[in-house]
């Protein structure tokens, strides 16, 4: 029976689970939304001491790999690889927008649109259709863009950015989409759920380790490298 240590430091929570047989033995949230580095390992260690594991126990890391925050999306990989090491066993990423839409699968009988936060005006978005398959790729949207998409499919909404739309957006009909309740961010559970589905199906893909940004970073090099100058 695989054992699944998953977190999350995409968004404003440090979360982690083990998992074994889709249930999850250990779990806890932590909200922030800065310093995952520093909560993640204690999280974990306190995880495997209440389930009675150590990490040499743990079968396969799932880890998310964005979008969402950048800091938080380099933390939850490194942590991923170092795990990984340590216990010697696979680590996949799974995407956020993919962890949250399957969270809402059970309340679905209509396409799922996650809408995350990118602190900024705009919106990471992607549609799934009621069983959390992706119908389209993740992109980064405006309001209208947003509201195009639910004028046309009539979706289950979810996501940590879903309030800030709708107290937003204006010309919407009210029966146009319904909004899932809950923080909208990714479940340890649900990333654990994926990760070993894409392990059984794709093997030890290591390309999924690749942060999902979907866009470029603030932090530029200014011109002439940022050398300082006398």
């Amino acid at each position: 029976m695989t054992t699944i240590l998953s977190f999350d430091t995409s968004a404003d929570f440090c979360a982690a689970a083990l998992v074994r047989a889709e249930t999850a033995f250990a779990c806890d949230s932590l909200p922030m939304s800065r310093g995952h580095a520093e909560a993640l390992v204690p999280l974990v260690q306190e995880l495997c001491a209440e389930a009675g594991i150590k990490l040499s126990g743990v079968d396969l890391i799932g880890v998310t790999v964005g979008p969402g925050s950048f800091t938080g999306v380099r933390t939850g990989i490194a942590a991923a690889k170092g795990f990984a090491l340590a216990a010697g066993c696979p680590a996949i990423g799974v995407s956020s927008l993919d962890a949250v839409a399957l969270g809402a699968k059970d309340q679905a009988e209509s396409p799922i649109l996650v809408l995350l936060d990118t602190r900024r005006s705009d919106y990471f978005v992607q549609l799934f259709n009621a069983d959390a398959a992706p119908l389209e790729e993740p992109s980064v949207r405006d309001a209208d863009g947003v509201r195009d998409l639910v004028r046309a499919h009539h979706p289950v909404v979810t996501g940590n950015a879903a309030g800030r739309f709708f107290e937003r957006v204006e010309g919407l009909d009210p029966g146009s989409c319904t909004i899932h309740a809950g923080p909208g961010v990714p479940h340890p559970m649900d990333v654990a759920d994926i990760a070993e589905r894409i392990l059984n199906t794709r093997g030890v893909a290591s390309d999924t380790l690749s942060p999902l940004y979907l866009r470029a970073p603030e932090a530029k090099v200014p011109p002439g490298g940022g050398r300082l100058k006398y």
